[in-house]
């Protein structure tokens, strides 16, 4: 049996929550990057998510009902981190896939989804190493 390594991040999670206004994203932003740091992600890789995580918020705030909150969720292992942002919504709103911002999304992600609990919307959003990947 190995023991742990407690400098490694396999299995952390982290959880903010702010105001669901644009003027605090760019605490997520940099919470995002730090932990992909953590991650041990390439310096490409932390970009990408960082600019990741802020499209999934523009795309989740016009939905946000007035003075709710905007809760990201990032769970950390060595190469990859999952980020779920989620905002309260009305039953019917969804973010605008056909745009631009889901496109840009789209590619800096390794992966995108898209989901509904009752009246929270979440985008998660997964960033693995490219390294790794090959």
């Amino acid at each position: 049996m190995t023991t742990p390594d407690p400098s490694r991040p396999d299995g952390d999670t982290v959880e903010v929550r702010i105001p669901a206004d644009v003027v605090y994203v760019s605490t997520l932003r940099l919470t995002a990057a730090s932990l992909a740091a953590r991650c041990d992600l390439t310096i490409d890789d932390i970009e990408d998510l960082r600019l990741a995580v802020d499209e999934a918020c523009a795309l989740l705030l016009p939905h946000a009902t007035p003075n709710s909150t905007l809760d990201a969720r990032f769970e950390l292992s060595t190469g990859r981190l999952a980020v779920d942002t989620s905002v309260d919504t009305s039953d019917t709103a969804e973010p605008d896939r056909d745009g631009f911002a889901w496109t840009v999304l789209g590619a800096l992600a390794s992966t995108v989804d898209v989901h509904r609990d009752g009246k929270r919307l979440t985008i998660s959003v997964t960033k693995s190493r490219e390294a790794a990947q090959r």
